[in-house]
Parts: structure tokens; C-alpha cells; sequence
């Protein structure tokens, strides 16, 4: 195939692929259910990013969970509800970030009378070195 057909797709792929590395905190359990996050745009920034809460649960995989309850902060902000997203487990909201080093995602969980909550970092923390 020539260069001049080729050489447009490449750059347009290229394009579309974040200029920082993606990030992804580690999936934290919750008694029976596995929580994780995502962000749109998939590199955080300073400023409105949508959290995308994604909850597994045991035997079930990836499925809307009835009567679960999910609320999302970032740092010493309001505490807001996350809206599901259809049937796969998927809880959205939008939400400002100030300080992506040093700030935590803060998720709520209530379900059948059962409350939890669970802390995740916005950027992978520096290792200390021995």
C-alpha cells in the first residue's frame, strides 16, 4: 500500500491516543463488590473531569446492583450523587479537580442498610526510597 494512503490513518490513531500515559488506581473491595474508576478525559486535568465509579460484584460480573447507593467527592468537596449508567454496573458524575497530586477520590457506598466508604488517589504517589 502507498505512503499516501497509509500515512493519514497513522496520524489520525496517533491523534487520538493521550499524550500522558493513563494512569489507574487499583480496584478496592467493598464487602462483596470490587470498585474501580475511570475518568473521562481518560488523563485527569485540572478543572471538570467525569468519574466513571464501576462496581463488580461477586458471581454477578459488571451488572446494575438495585437498592446500591453510590456518592462521589473529590478532596473536602460536597459529597454528589453518581447516576447509574444503564445495566452494567456504572455510576457517573462530574466533578472538579484542583489538586490531581494530592486529592482523593471519595466514594460512598449504602446498600441494604450497609454503608461504607473507600479512598482512591488521583495520581500514582511517589515511592520512598530506602
Amino acid at each position: 500500500m502507498k505512503a499516501k494512503y497509509w500515512m493519514p490513518l497513522l496520524l489520525l490513531l496517533s491523534a487520538c491516543s493521550p499524550s500522558q500515559p493513563v494512569w489507574h488506581a487499583k480496584a478496592q473491595q467493598w464487602g462483596e463488590f470490587s470498585v474501580h474508576f475511570e475518568t473521562r478525559p481518560e488523563v485527569l486535568r485540572q478543572g471538570m473531569n467525569e468519574f466513571l465509579i464501576i462496581v463488580d460484584r461477586k458471581g454477578i460480573g459488571k451488572r446494575h446492583i438495585p437498592d446500591l447507593l453510590v456518592k462521589i467527592r473529590v478532596g473536602n468537596g460536597r459529597w454528589r450523587q453518581a447516576i447509574p449508567d444503564g445495566a452494567l454496573g456504572i455510576y457517573r458524575r462530574a466533578l472538579s479537580v484542583n489538586d490531581i497530586a494530592q486529592e482523593k477520590l471519595h466514594v460512598s457506598l449504602r446498600y441494604h442498610g450497609k454503608t461504607g466508604e473507600l479512598h482512591f488517589d488521583l495520581a500514582p504517589q511517589p515511592t520512598a526510597s530506602h
